[in-house]
């Protein structure tokens, strides 16, 4: 997709969030916003499974603390029903723990719901790109990673190189940028991550982010 195709195609947006005057405001910030429609807005996981199937969308916003099914739990869920989904944690809760499990189930980001509603926007915009999260967010779970024990990389068969690469897409770089690190084309790079998929068997940028971090694969 060219950055023409980005800046002027509809991200359609799916919301699960328990509680209703939140639901709507988020659902009034997203279709008040050119390029984003809200397709769906739910009041639990279980809501939002029954009816995916109609109108799943680009990225889903999803709340933690939900009655029934926790967010968390959704996730693992919904990312196996729908890969292509990219969802975007949406909660009051600044806890590492709660980032970690977030992102190691499939979460593609986390925002706090006490953002301003441009942060929001922003954040969704981002993730339908294929940042696999922010930067901000890439920095705390790779500061919360590193100093575990780690256990031996070669279980994944990832070279060095392949290593350096999935932690640059951990922290959002695009192919471009990091084919000017490594002196590379954005072609070779793209080689590489294809190689890091099949190793890692996984499809998708956040697959990968989510398999490395369960796995500590970053000293």
């Amino acid at each position: 997709m060219t950055k023409k195709d980005q800046d002027t195609r509809t991200i359609s947006v799916a919301i699960v969030e328990d509680r209703g005057r939140i639901r709507e405001t988020i659902v009034d910030i997203i279709n008040g916003t050119a390029g984003l429609k809200c397709i769906g807005a739910y009041g639990s996981v279980e809501l939002a499974l029954k009816q995916l199937d109609q109108n799943v969308p680009d990225v889903l916003l999803m709340d933690i603390g939900l009655p029934g099914m926790s967010g968390i739990e959704g996730v693992k869920v919904i990312k196996a029903k729908y890969p292509s989904i990219d969802v975007l944690m949406h909660t009051v809760y600044d806890d590492d723990d709660k980032i970690f499990q977030s992102i190691c189930a499939g979460a593609s980001g986390y925002v706090l719901k006490n953002v301003e509603s441009e942060e929001l926007i922003r954040a969704i915009k981002e993730i339908s790109i294929g940042a696999p999260m922010s930067a901000s967010i890439a920095r705390r779970l790779l500061s919360m990673v590193r100093g575990k024990e780690a256990p031996p990389t070669d279980q994944m068969n990832l070279s060095p190189r392949e290593l350096d690469i999935l932690q640059w897409l951990v922290e959002g770089y695009s192919y471009k940028r990091i084919a000017e690190k490594l002196f590379i084309s954005p072609l070779t790079v793209q080689s590489h991550i294809k190689r890091v998929y099949e190793k890692l068997q996984v499809h998708s940028k956040s697959a990968a982010v989510s398999k490395a971090l369960k796995h500590n694969l970053f000293r």
